[in-house]
């Protein structure tokens, strides 16, 4: 009776027991850590022809919403410029966090 109650007043979406730790999430880290690295080392661009400027970067990472969509399609073609990004996502990510506690 309990468990229906629970149940029928629970938010959409909502868990009730916390996610456990699975095979599949080792699997998606290894896959997003493969991923991270083909972009950061795999696409060359000694001239860095077509690069945006580092503060275009930096705003994609901090507001991506206001960044131009042909920075985002750079970074993914381009592993100086990913790399850049990468470091302008951390410091942003490490913010947030920092704020949250």
């Amino acid at each position: 009776m309990v468990q229906a109650l629970r149940r029928t007043l629970a938010l959409p979406g909502a868990r009730t027991k916390p996610k456990r730790k699975t095979k599949n999430s080792r699997f998606e880290k290894k896959i997003l850590e493969l991923g991270r690295k083909h972009f950061a080392e795999d696409f060359l661009n000694p001239s860095r022809q077509g690069c945006p400027l580092k503060n275009q970067l930096k705003l994609l990472a901090e507001k991506p919403r206001k960044a131009k969509v042909s920075v985002l399609n750079h970074i993914s073609f381009c592993s100086p410029c990913y790399r850049t990004y990468s470091h302008f996502l951390q410091i942003q990510k490490a913010r947030l966090s920092s704020r949250r506690k």
